[in-house]
C-alpha cells in the first residue's frame, strides 16, 4: 500500500509524529511519499516527490496537523479520489478523525480495511472577467468574496439559480459547504448543518442592512456573486478555504457550485458529528 503524508512544516510536534508514522509504515512494508519540503524537514529524503504529484499513485493520504493542513490535503487528494485520514496535531481539529495517541491502533485498522469512507461535498468557484474565465478554485469549507486591503464597504449582487437576491452592502459574503458550516460561516452567524446534507449556506459578513440574513439553498442551485465594488474601485478578494486569495475587480463574477469530485474522509466510527459538536464547541453534557 502507498501512503501520502501531509503535515504542517511549522509545527515541530507534527513533524515528530510524521517521523514516527513513517518509521511504523516502513516497518510494516508500506510505501510512503510526501512533498519534497516535508521530506527534507523530517529527513526522509527518499520519500520526497514534487508537490504537484503528492498523491499520485497513493491509496490513502494522512494529514498530520490542524484543520488548515487537512483542508490543503483534501483539496489535492479529492480530484484524485484519494481518501484522507486526519490526525489532529493542531488546536481545534474539527475536521480531523483521530489524535496522535490513537495512531498506533488506527494505522493497523487502516491497512486492514477496518474503516468507512465519508463523502463530503466540495465547492468549485469560477471567477470571470467579462466572458473570460480567470481561474477555478476548490474548497472543502467555503468560498469567500470580501473587501480587499483597504477594508471599505463593498456591494455584492447575488443570484441563486439565476434568480436575483439583490444588492448587499457588506464586508463580504461566505458560501459554505455543510462541512464548513462550523468554521468561518459559524463565526459570522450562520447555522450549523450536518455534513452529509446536500446544501450550500450563504452568510453575509457584517451586512450594512439587518434584512440580509444567512440563507440555506439546495446544492443544485448555483450561486452567482457579481462584484459591484465601491466608488473607490477598491480591489476585492476571493478565497478558497482562506488559503488561496485571488484579486477580483469591480464587474467580476464569481459562480459557485458543487465540485465534481467530493472529498473522501476516512472514518473509524470513534465519534459522531453530534459528539464532535459537543466536544469541540464546549457545549458540555452528561
Amino acid at each position: 500500500m502507498r501512503i501520502a503524508i501531509f503535515a504542517s512544516l511549522h509545527r515541530p510536534h507534527a513533524l515528530e509524529i510524521v517521523r514516527r508514522t513513517v518509521a511504523w509504515l516502513h516497518d510494516h512494508d508500506q510505501s510512503v511519499q510526501m512533498a519534497e519540503p516535508l521530506a527534507r524537514a523530517v529527513s526522509c529524503f527518499e520519500c520526497g516527490i514534487p508537490e504537484e504529484t503528492a498523491v499520485d499513485g497513493a491509496d490513502f493520504a494522512v494529514s498530520i496537523g490542524g484543520d488548515g493542513t487537512m483542508l490543503g490535503a483534501v483539496r489535492i487528494a479529492a480530484p484524485a479520489g484519494v481518501p484522507v485520514l486526519g490526525v489532529n496535531a493542531g488546536a481545534l481539529g474539527f475536521l480531523t478523525e483521530i489524535t496522535p495517541e490513537e495512531l498506533p491502533i488506527s494505522l493497523p485498522r487502516l491497512l486492514d480495511g477496518e474503516y468507512t469512507l465519508e463523502s463530503r461535498m466540495m465547492l468549485e468557484a469560477s471567477l470571470y472577467r467579462g466572458n473570460a474565465l480567470l481561474g477555478v478554485m476548490r474548497a472543502l469549507n467555503d468560498i469567500v468574496v470580501r473587501q480587499g486591503a483597504k477594508g471599505r464597504l463593498i456591494t455584492l449582487h447575488q443570484l441563486v439559480a439565476g434568480h436575483e437576491l439583490g444588492d448587499m452592502g457588506a464586508d463580504g459574503v461566505i458560501v459554505s459547504t455543510p462541512t464548513g458550516s462550523t468554521a468561518y460561516s459559524l463565526a459570522a452567524g450562520g447555522p450549523i448543518v450536518h455534513p452529509t446534507v446536500s446544501v450550500m449556506v450563504l452568510v453575509p459578513i457584517n451586512p450594512h442592512s439587518l434584512s440580509f440574513r444567512p440563507m440555506v439553498v439546495p446544492a443544485t442551485d448555483p450561486v452567482e456573486i457579481l462584484c459591484v465594488g465601491n466608488p473607490h474601485n477598491d480591489e476585492m478578494l476571493v478565497t478558497a478555504d482562506g488559503q488561496e486569495p485571488v484579486i477580483a475587480r469591480s464587474g467580476d463574477r464569481v459562480v459557485v457550485r458543487p465540485a465534481p469530485d467530493p472529498a473522501l474522509l476516512v472514518k473509524f466510527g470513534l465519534s459522531s458529528f453530534y459528539d464532535r459538536l459537543r466536544e469541540k464547541l464546549l457545549w458540555g453534557g452528561r
